[in-house]
């Protein structure tokens, strides 16, 4: 059965922001948009290791989005799937709010907690 219309374009939502951060981190890695992203000088982003790090980093997010995409609209289960996707979103963004930066909860997991909400309210 197809998930309702608002936690659809909640959920592709947050699969278009896993995509925009893999551009940044995979493809984008030493741009300065990526730079003030992260708050890492493009210097700190050209060094090998970092550089590596990143586009790591950037698959991991790029896998998430195709995971929500391909729960929305291929999987026999969408509600289930993209439930423990969204759940995963929520967890690596309070441990970045604790590790990294405290606007990561609101700024990646914002949205999975909305997409999570809007599953309870209208499906």
């Amino acid at each position: 059965m197809p998930l309702s219309l608002i936690p659809t374009l909640l959920i592709s939502i947050v699969a278009l922001e896993h995509l925009y951060i893999m551009y940044l981190e995979t493809f984008a890695t030493a741009s300065k948009k990526t730079s003030e992203t992260f708050g890492v000088s493009t210097q700190e982003l050209r060094t090998p290791t970092i550089s590596i790090l990143l586009k790591n980093q950037g698959i991991y997010n790029g896998m998430l989005a195709l995971g929500l995409i391909y729960s929305l609209f291929f999987a026999s289960a969408p509600l289930e799937m993209v439930t423990v996707f969204l759940f995963i979103i929520v967890a690596v963004a309070f441990y970045g709010s604790f590790t990294s930066s405290k606007s990561i909860i609101f700024k990646q997991g914002g949205p999975a907690i909305l997409a999570l909400l809007s599953l309870l309210l209208f499906n």
